[in-house]
C-alpha cells in the first residue's frame, strides 16, 4: 500500500496536468516571500504580504475547479447535460458513435446520447462553464486585494497616529519645530495608483478550456496584470514586476525544461528510461513486460498497426474492444485512458492519440534499453529510483528560485533602491499622505 501510495505522489507531482506541482511551488513561494516582507518592511509589510499570499494562492489552486463544480451541479444539472461529457468527443462523429457503442454502463451510454443529440448546447454550456468560472474567480480576487489594501491603509493609520500621540506627549502639538511635521511640510499629493480594467479574451482554444493547468496559467495572468495595474507605488510595481515574471517561469515553464533535460540524461547515461509514469513503472505490470515476451510483441504490433497516419475510428474501436490489451492498460495505469470502477473505459472521457502513440514508443523503449541490464528486477528499482529523485530534483529546483533566490533578488533590490531594506514604500507613501494632510488641519 505504501508503495502505491509514494508512486501516486511522485505521478502527480511529475504529471504536467496535476495541481499537486504547482500547489508545491507556490507554498515554498508564499513561504519565501512572506518571511523577506516581514525582515524587509517590519510587521505591516508582513501581514499585507501574508494575506495576499495565502488567499491569491488560494483562489488560484481552487477557485476555478470549485466555481466549475458549482456550475455543474446547478446550471449543467438544470439543462439536464451530463459534465462528464468531453466536448472533443463530440466533435468526431466517427468517435461519438464508437463511444456510444462501447459504453459500459447505461448511464453513460444515456450522457452521451444526450449530449450527441444536444452538440450545440453542450459546447455553449462548456464554454459558458469556462468564462464564468474564471470571472467569479477574478471578482474574488479583487474583493480579496481590495480587503488587503484596506486592512494595510488601517494598520498604517493606527500605527502613525500612535506614533503622533507619543510625540505630542513629549511636544507641543502647535509648534512648528515638532520633526513629525516638519518633515512633511513640503510633500505634495501622491497620484492615485493605477485602476485596473478588464481585458478581453480575442480567442479562447480547446486546450486552454479543457486543461486545468491552462486554466491556472490563463487565471495566473489574469493576476499579475491586475497586481501590476493596480500597484501603490512605482517601488511594489518593480517588485510585482520581478515576482510574477519569475513565478509564472518557474511554474510552467522551467520545469519542463528540466524534465526533459533529466529524461535524456538518464537515456544516454544510465540507459533508464524515465518518461513513463510513476504509478506504472509501480505495477506488477511494468515487471511483467520486462518478463514476458508475449507482451512485448503486443507492444510491438500495437506500435506497427497505428504509426503517424493511423485511422483514428479504427483506433478507438481497437481501444475500447482490446481492453485488455498491454498498451491499452499502461495507459489506464499512466492516467491517459481514464476507467470507472470496474476497470472498464469511461467512453464519456477524451483519449489522446498523441499521448497513447508517445506511451507505445516509450514502452519500446523500456524493453530495448533493459536488455543491457542482467537483472530485470534491479533494472526496474534503478529506473524508479530515478524518476522518484528527478521529480523531487526538478521540483526542489523550482521550489529553491521560487522560496529563496527570487525573494532574495527582490530584497537587494529593495535595498539599493527603495531607502534601505527597512523601508515598506506603500507605507511610507502613505504616512506622508497622512502627515499632509494632518498639518493642512492644523
Amino acid at each position: 500500500m505504501s508503495i502505491n501510495i509514494g508512486a501516486q505522489i511522485v505521478s502527480k507531482l511529475g504529471s504536467p496536468n496535476s495541481r499537486i506541482p504547482l500547489a508545491a511551488k507556490d507554498i515554498f513561494n508564499s513561504a519565501g516571500y512572506t518571511y523577506f516582507s516581514y525582515d524587509a518592511g517590519g510587521k505591516i509589510e508582513g501581514k499585507d504580504r501574508l494575506v495576499d499570499e495565502v488567499g491569491t494562492g488560494a483562489l488560484w489552486l481552487f477557485g476555478i475547479p470549485a466555481y466549475k463544480k458549482l456550475i455543474d451541479k446547478t446550471i449543467f444539472k438544470k439543462a439536464g447535460i451530463s459534465p462528464e461529457v468531453d466536448i472533443r468527443i463530440l466533435k468526431d462523429n466517427n468517435y461519438l458513435k464508437t463511444a456510444i457503442e462501447n459504453a459500459p454502463t447505461p448511464a453513460i451510454l444515456k450522457d452521451l446520447k444526450k449530449a450527441g443529440k444536444n452538440i450545440p448546447r453542450v459546447k455553449a454550456l462548456t464554454m459558458l462553464k469556462f468564462i464564468m468560472s474564471l470571472g467569479l474567480t477574478m471578482l474574488s480576487y479583487f474583493a480579496l486585494t481590495k480587503f488587503k489594501q484596506n486592512m494595510t491603509k488601517k494598520n498604517i493609520e493606527k500605527e502613525f497616529f500612535e506614533k503622533q500621540n507619543e510625540q505630542q506627549e513629549k511636544l507641543s502639538p502647535y509648534n512648528n519645530e515638532n520633526p513629525i511635521f516638519s518633515d512633511f511640510n513640503q510633500i505634495k499629493k501622491q497620484k492615485k495608483a493605477p485602476s485596473f480594467g478588464s481585458s478581453s479574451l480575442s480567442k479562447i482554444t480547446e486546450e486552454i478550456i479543457l486543461n486545468p493547468i491552462n486554466n491556472m496559467f490563463l487565471l495566473d495572468t489574469c493576476i499579475s496584470g491586475e497586481r501590476l495595474s493596480s500597484a501603490r507605488t512605482k517601488g511594489e510595481f518593480a517588485e510585482y514586476g520581478i515576482k510574477e515574471g519569475s513565478f509564472l517561469f518557474f511554474v510552467y515553464v522551467a520545469d519542463k525544461l528540466i524534465k526533459k533535460i533529466i529524461e535524456k540524461a538518464s537515456e544516454k547515461l544510465l540507459n533508464c528510461p524515465i518518461k513513463l509514469d510513476a504509478k506504472f513503472l509501480s505495477s506488477d505490470l511494468a515487471e511483467n513486460i520486462l518478463r514476458d515476451k508475449t507482451l512485448q510483441d503486443e507492444i510491438k504490433e500495437f506500435s506497427k498497426t497505428f504509426r503517424e497516419n493511423c485511422d483514428t475510428k479504427t483506433l478507438y474501436e481497437y481501444i475500447f474492444k482490446n481492453q485488455n490489451n498491454t498498451v491499452v492498460e499502461a495507459a489506464k495505469k499512466s492516467g491517459i485512458i481514464s476507467t470507472i470502477k470496474t476497470g472498464q473505459i469511461d467512453t464519456r472521457k477524451y483519449i489522446d492519440i498523441k499521448q497513447m502513440k508517445e506511451l507505445s514508443e516509450s514502452l519500446q523503449k523500456f524493453i530495448s534499453l533493459s536488455t543491457k541490464s542482467n537483472n530485470t528486477k534491479s533494472y526496474l528499482n534503478k529506473i524508479k529510483a530515478i524518476k522518484v529523485g528527478s521529480t523531487m530534483l526538478n521540483i526542489g529546483i523550482c521550489c529553491l528560485f521560487l522560496g529563496y533566490i527570487v525573494p532574495k533578488m527582490m530584497y537587494e533590490y529593495r535595498k539599493k533602491h527603495q531607502n534601505g531594506k527597512n523601508d515598506f514604500h506603500v507605507k511610507t507613501e502613505y504616512e506622508k499622505e497622512l502627515a499632509a494632510k494632518h498639518t493642512k488641519n492644523l
